[in-house]
C-alpha cells in the first residue's frame, strides 16, 4: 500500500467529560472524518486502531473476520508507575499487542522506553506520536501580558495520589495569594482552602477556564502524555511542570520545570519576568498532523510483510476470559 491508509478506531469513545486517552481519541477520530481517512467501519478500513489493555474482545472480534487487516496497538503506561506495582493492566496490554497488533504507537519517548525498562518490546514495527488537542475548542487565547496578580490553573480528572494533590496541597498552604491566584479544575481527593475548586468540565467549559489563566501547572508523575498539559499548551499557557514523565517532551522550550514542589513559586515569579518569551516558545503539533501521522504508520505497517493473523476460536475464547473485564 502506497499513501495513507484509512483507520477505523476499534473502542467506544463516550461524549462529554472524559479522561485523556478518550479526549485524544474523540480529537483524532474527528481530524480522520476532516482528512477523509476515518473508516465508520472495520469494512471500509485498511488498518484497525485499538487503545491499550480496553475493548480487546471487540478488536479481536474483528480481526477474527478480517484477518488481513493492519491493527495498530496505541500503548499508555507503563500504567504500574504511576498507579501500583501489582497493576496488572500493563501485562494485559502486553498480551493484547502480542495477540493482535501488526504496530505499536507510543505516546512519548519515556513511555516507549519505561514499557521496555519493564519488559514489554513489541516485535512489530513502532512509533512515538504525541497526543494533542482538539483545535476547535482548545483555541489559542489573545496573546496578552499576565495578570498582576498571576493566574494559575490546574486540571485531572482522576483521583490518582500521583496526578499531584499532594504537591496542590502545599501550593494551597504556602503560596502568597495575595500574588497568585489558583484554580483546579476536576476530580481531587483533597479539599482546598486557597485553591478556588471546580467540577469536571466539558471540554468548552474546560478551554474556556484555561484561557482566563496566565500558567498551568502540573505536578503528575509518571504521565507518559498528559493530555491536561497537551490542552493547556494548544490554549497558549506556559507550564510550570514536574520534571518527570513524558511532561519533558511535551512543554519543550514552552515552561519550567521542576523536581520539587518547593521550587514551584520561584519558578513562577520567573514566570513574570520570562513570560513573553515561554508563551512564543509553546510548539504543540496540530491535529491534522497527528491524524496524518497515524496514517502514515498505518501504512507502512500495511506495506511491511506480515502474517495475517487470525485467532483461532480457542484464542478467542480464552482472550474474553482475560480481557472481558476491562
Amino acid at each position: 500500500m502506497s499513501g495513507l491508509a484509512r483507520l477505523h478506531i476499534a473502542f467506544p469513545i463516550p461524549d462529554g467529560p472524559a479522561a485523556g486517552g478518550y479526549q485524544f481519541l474523540r480529537t483524532l477520530r474527528t481530524a480522520l472524518r476532516r482528512q477523509f481517512r476515518y473508516a465508520e467501519t472495520p469494512d471500509d478500513a485498511d488498518a484497525i486502531l485499538f487503545n491499550s489493555y480496553q475493548a480487546i474482545p471487540a478488536a479481536l472480534a474483528i480481526r477474527r473476520r478480517r484477518p488481513e487487516l493492519a491493527f495498530i496497538h496505541r500503548v499508555d503506561g507503563p500504567i504500574r508507575l504511576y498507579n501500583r506495582m501489582d497493576d496488572p493492566r500493563d501485562d494485559l496490554t502486553s498480551r493484547a499487542n502480542a495477540l493482535l497488533a501488526d504496530g505499536t504507537i507510543f505516546q512519548s519517548e519515556y513511555s516507549r522506553a519505561s514499557n521496555a525498562d519493564l519488559g514489554f518490546v513489541p516485535e512489530n514495527p513502532t512509533a512515538i506520536i504525541t497526543n494533542t488537542a482538539d483545535p476547535d475548542i482548545f483555541k489559542p487565547r489573545k496573546s496578552e501580558a499576565p495578570a498582576e496578580r498571576l493566574r494559575i490553573v490546574a486540571t485531572c480528572m482522576s483521583t490518582n495520589p500521583k496526578k499531584g494533590f499532594e504537591e496542590y496541597a502545599w501550593l494551597d498552604r504556602n503560596l502568597d495569594f495575595t500574588r497568585f491566584e489558583m484554580t483546579f479544575v476536576g476530580k481531587s481527593p483533597v479539599l482546598f482552602q486557597n485553591i478556588r475548586m471546580l467540577p469536571p468540565q466539558p471540554p468548552s467549559g474546560l478551554a474556556a477556564v484555561l484561557r482566563e489563566a496566565d500558567v498551568f501547572v502540573t505536578a503528575s508523575r509518571k504521565d507518559p502524555c498528559s493530555n491536561s498539559l497537551c490542552e493547556a499548551l494548544s490554549v497558549g499557557l506556559p507550564a510550570v511542570a514536574m520534571r518527570d514523565g513524558g511532561h519533558p517532551e511535551i512543554v519543550g522550550a514552552g515552561g519550567l520545570l521542576f523536581d520539587r514542589i518547593e521550587e514551584v513559586p520561584a519558578l513562577l515569579e520567573r514566570m513574570r519576568t520570562e513570560y513573553a518569551a515561554l508563551a512564543r516558545a509553546i510548539v504543540r503539533p496540530a491535529a491534522a498532523d497527528i491524524a496524518q501521522a497515524y496514517c502514515e504508520f498505518a501504512a507502512q505497517v500495511c506495506a511491511t510483510p506480515r502474517r495475517a493473523k487470525r485467532p483461532s476460536l480457542f484464542a478467542s475464547w480464552r482472550a474474553h476470559r482475560i480481557f472481558g473485564g476491562h
